[in-house]
């Protein structure tokens, strides 16, 4: 996958789902609550993993695979990914929180636009948080001997 791709493919999945939800015109659940309290639940479970990952990573010595990494460039790379991941899970999040503000008693009301605006956050999350796993499970099984 070229660097390109790699940093453009989670906007463009999360488009995709966001114009295919909107043509489609599927509603949310009817109990919206239980949705937006597991998708909420969701978000903020991705963002503390985002960022115990961030802090561990910032706590590695200089000498070990982070040495390497601000040596190689692709350091910024990684900045990048987890800030995408981090903001964007932590911005549906939000999103789903204020949909709480939105709900009446026994009716079905979030909106069309609300819904597409939901399925970009989350897509747009659930792609950048597995970037960023599959960033760090390469600086896991990285192996310096075999260099």
């Amino acid at each position: 996958m070229t660097r390109r791709i790699e940093i453009a493919y989670p906007f463009l999945l999360a488009v995709l789902a966001a114009i295919l939800w909107w043509n489609f015109k599927p509603v949310f659940p009817p109990d919206e609550k239980e949705f937006l309290a597991a998708g909420l639940s969701i978000g903020a479970i991705l963002t503390g993993f985002i960022t115990t990952a961030k802090a561990i990573l910032v706590a590695l010595p200089s000498d070990s695979i982070m040495g390497r990494l601000r040596a190689s460039g692709y350091i910024d790379d990684l900045i990048l990914y987890l800030a995408q991941a981090l903001y964007s899970c932590f911005i549906f999040s939000i999103y789903c929180l204020a949909g709480f503000f939105l709900l009446e008693t026994n009716k079905q009301v979030l909106t069309k636009v609300y819904g597409v605006i939901w399925i970009f956050l989350g897509t747009f999350s659930a792609v950048a948080f597995y970037r960023v796993s599959n960033f760090l499970f390469k600086i896991i099984r990285f192996n310096p001997d075999r260099i």
